[in-house]
């Protein structure tokens, strides 16, 4: 037979969890031909995949690239992990509903880009007014990946009931609410989100999030919930439990944090009852490292204060520290805020509360200073180099042996043209970082890849891909398992943040080498998917 791409000689991991075996790969029109022992074939091209992995391209069911997709589709960070679906739209935050310009203020108005960024996504982006509108602009622009897109509660809520929506919806705004969810389920969406630790979906009540659900449920679409984590981690599941058994609807638990084995326990519980659901956690994070003027607007309240402060901060004068002082009050958790790029070496990746003491000095008045000396780099850590919550360390039995715990990234994308503007350390070796840590529990490498390949395919209905099988989309990683990594804490700069994982060889999507020995190609070969296999 004719092949387009033939992969010899590879220890092929299906991503069922059966144990691999060597084989031989043929791919044709972005489709998997066959898999088998001495292919014979005459193929365009030949990859020797002696002494390496081949899988199935690795799902990641957490990504915020909803806005990023539209400045940059290369997205060689995920690339390189051998990443080839991202999950987006997560944690309440989608493109929908209304017009392109109501999502951008959405979007400022939660700290999520800066004013700048709003303007430059209206310059330089088309305008979409729906959920296909939209998907109609990325294909304008193209992709590296496939992606598959959730509507966002927060979104939604945001949009139809205003910002003071400290309450339930009305009868029109919950006929509003749900006809957008039909028309987003209707043009391709695969589900809706959550955001329940913050504004506006914390307001949210359980029962407004069943009726939603049922909605969402009726297009065999999945609900997905950032916990409302103010309740304790474990209450917090349960009620995610609740809602999707009163729905009848699939749920996916995002980014759950290891420090709570017994919530891990709880889902995998509510499995074996009979509720689909899965989890997925962050293998490691550090806190986010923001430079001065992106920290100011997503810590304070209203984007007019940040402005205010951002003119009256270098003023001098009695009214200017006055109102800075005031509005400094607001945010949380200074002590424990680490510094960067101070122009001085005895302050330099300090805490503010241990210079303030030596300094003699209150923590307001030490960011009042440095702001004062006008350091455009000047940059806030908010939750030091290892985060409490996913601090990268062996994971308790419950969560390292629980079928049900595959990787979610959550990766923080900021200003794609200043890379240092918003950034984080560890997210972008999401996949190497989870690989070690189940090593170091014993997990097998076919189990890994189940969890990271076939299972998000089937929690998220991506008919066709997640397995290595003829006619399933030619979606594959090459990688070296020894070599699959990412920098450790002694490894890692905190300054740089362009690390990238490394130990993929190649990455394949749709058939076409995107990942070629270590070059990226902008092929743009991703596709928008929907439920049940269905391309946009």
């Amino acid at each position: 037979m004719d092949c387009d791409l033939l992969i010899i000689n590879g220890f092929i991991i299906d991503g069922t969890g059966k144990p691999g075996f060597y084989a031989d790969l043929a791919i044709s029109k972005g489709k998997i031909m066959g898999v088998a022992s001495k292919l014979e074939c005459t193929a365009g091209r030949i990859i020797d995949a002696f002494g390496l992995v081949v899988s199935p391209g690795f799902i990641d069911p957490h990504v915020h690239a909803e806005l990023a997709v539209l400045t940059s589709g290369a997205f060689e960070d995920y690339l390189r992990q051998g990443v080839t679906t991202t999950i987006n739209g997560n944690c309440g935050h989608s493109i929908t509903p209304y017009s392109s310009d109501n999502i951008y203020r959405y979007m400022t108005t939660s700290g999520l880009i800066s004013p700048e960024e709003e303007e430059r996504y209206k310059r330089s982006v088309p305008a979409w007014n729906s959920f296909s509108s939209y998907i109609d602009t990325i294909k304008s622009r193209s992709t590296n990946l496939n992606m598959g897109f959730l509507l966002g509660h927060g979104s939604l809520r945001w949009s139809v009931m205003g910002k003071t929506n400290a309450r339930t919806p009305n009868v029109e705004e919950y006929k509003e609410l749900s006809r957008l969810i039909e028309e987003g389920m209707e043009q391709g969406a695969l589900g809706l989100s959550t955001g329940l630790a913050y504004r506006p979906s914390k307001h949210a009540a359980t029962d407004e999030l069943i009726q939603l659900a049922k909605i969402t449920q009726k297009y065999d679409g999945i609900y997905t919930s950032h916990l409302r984590t103010y309740l304790g981690i474990l209450e917090a599941v349960k009620e995610a439990i609740q809602i999707g058994e009163a729905a009848d609807i699939r749920v996916q638990i995002s980014h759950l944090t290891p420090s709570c084995p017994e919530a891990f326990v709880e889902i995998l519980t509510a499995r074996n009852r009979g509720l689909e659901i899965a989890v997925d956690t962050i293998p490691k994070s550090s806190g986010h490292f923001k430079r001065w003027d992106r920290f100011l607007q997503f810590m304070l309240p209203s984007i007019s204060q940040t402005y205010e402060l951002n003119r009256n901060v270098l003023q001098d004068t009695d009214s200017a520290h006055k109102i800075n002082r005031k509005l400094l009050k607001k945010i949380r958790f200074k002590d424990n805020l680490m510094v960067f790029h101070t122009a001085d070496p005895e302050m330099e990746r300090r805490t503010l509360k241990g210079i303030a003491d030596e300094k003699r000095t209150a923590v307001d008045d030490l960011i009042l200073q440095l702001l004062a000396n006008n350091n455009p780099k000047l940059t806030f850590c908010q939750g030091g180099l290892n985060r409490w919550d996913f601090p990268g360390t062996p994971y308790p039995d419950d969560v390292a042996h629980n079928p049900l715990v595959m990787v979610g990234s959550d990766r923080i994308f900021g200003n794609l043209h200043d890379p240092y503007d918003w950034y984080e350390l560890f997210r972008k070796g999401a996949f190497p970082i989870y690989f070690d840590l189940c090593k170091q529990k014993g997990l097998s490498l076919e189990e890994v890849i189940r969890r990271v390949t076939s299972f998000p395919a089937q929690q998220f209905r991506l008919k066709g891909r997640g397995v290595l099988a003829k006619g399933n989309a030619a979606d594959i990683v090459i990688l070296d398992p020894d070599h699959f990594r990412y920098p450790t804490n002694e490894e890692i700069d905190p300054l740089n943040p362009r690390t990238m994982a490394s130990g993929v060889r190649y990455t394949i999507v749709n058939g076409n080498v995107v990942l070629d020995n270590g070059i990226v190609k902008e092929i743009n070969a991703g596709q928008l998917l929907s439920r049940n296999g269905t391309i946009l």
